[in-house]
């Protein structure tokens, strides 16, 4: 009840004192290409940082001390004209959990299919009602994305509006021709992320992936074995979801933010029996077979 109240008040603040939504750190990599001029990289850099942090993504207020911890790291891989750039952005935010100093992850995404042309000064602002370049729209798009998902953690389908601008944005971004927004059956697409992620028939995904946190992580700090426990329990209902959609692409992100955290958490509550939650992990997540093989059943 005490947690209830808690979260309560966390989102009536929300409401009540205005700021920014997103605590972001931004980098910008070029060291892969040979240009005359790596000021505008970082320019670049502080013109991002500026936009996603100074921005009002939503008509939510968080407090300073609540904005959401976040980071982009794009990498420059090739400069093929003057102004026109590609390479990759890894995407990462995380969520405090109650009553400690632990952030846990819910994105660490990274997007390979990243173009875009920026004039050194020239400015970014983000324009909610259409395209204004391939840059700001990818910004803006995992900007919404980490607020959906960050809020999704809070109560059930929390994020659902901020997500559902993010399926705008990259409805609105496939007009422009550019890399990374197409409606495709093969591989992760920003369109395809997001739309899959708000489909109906994801919600008991996302349900589990609000019970992860709300009901599991936050009350770690009270009673590490009985989260662990719950955790478990939790986990191995995955194999539902798994097994009803074995290319979830939602799945597939909420694991690869996530495994770190799952093998940190059971080498640590080496009481709790994970046989067949790691059963289940190497299924559900075979990628990440070595990390799994680090959780011991007792």
């Amino acid at each position: 009840m005490l947690k209830k109240i808690c979260v309560c008040l966390l989102l009536f603040a929300f409401t009540q004192v205005k700021a920014q939504e997103l605590n972001c750190s931004v980098t910008v990599n070029a060291d892969q290409i040979s240009v005359s001029n790596n000021q505008i990289f970082k320019t670049l850099e502080n013109s991002l940082t500026e936009l996603i942090n100074q921005t009002q993504w939503t008509n939510i207020n968080f407090k300073e001390h609540e904005r959401i911890k976040c980071a982009f790291t794009i990498i420059i891989t090739d400069q093929s004209e003057a102004n026109s750039f590609q390479g990759t952005v890894q995407v990462q935010a995380s969520r405090p959990v109650f009553k400690s100093n632990y952030y846990t992850p819910i994105l660490n995404h990274k997007d390979d299919s990243f173009t875009f042309n920026y004039r050194e000064f020239q400015p970014l602002n983000y324009n909610p009602n259409g395209f204004e370049s391939n840059l700001i729209s990818v910004v803006s798009y995992y900007s919404y994305m980490m607020i959906g998902m960050y809020l999704d953690t809070f109560s059930l389908k929390g994020g659902e509006k901020q997500l559902q601008t993010a399926l705008t944005i990259a409805n609105q971004a496939q007009q422009s021709g550019a890399t990374g927004w197409s409606n495709t059956r093969r591989g992760v697409t920003r369109f395809t992320l997001v739309d899959q992620m708000i489909a109906l028939d994801n919600e008991p995904l996302r349900k589990i992936i609000y019970s992860y946190h709300y009901d599991c992580m936050d009350i770690f700090e009270r009673n590490q074995k009985a989260a662990a426990t719950k955790l478990s329990n939790l986990l191995v209902t995955l194999k539902g979801i798994y097994n009803s959609n074995p290319n979830s692409i939602v799945l597939r992100s909420f694991m690869d933010a996530k495994s770190d955290e799952i093998v940190n958490i059971y080498r640590k509550n080496r009481g709790v029996n994970t046989t067949e939650l790691v059963s289940v992990l190497k299924r559900i997540a075979s990628n990440n077979s070595k990390k799994w093989r680090q959780i011991y059943s007792n």
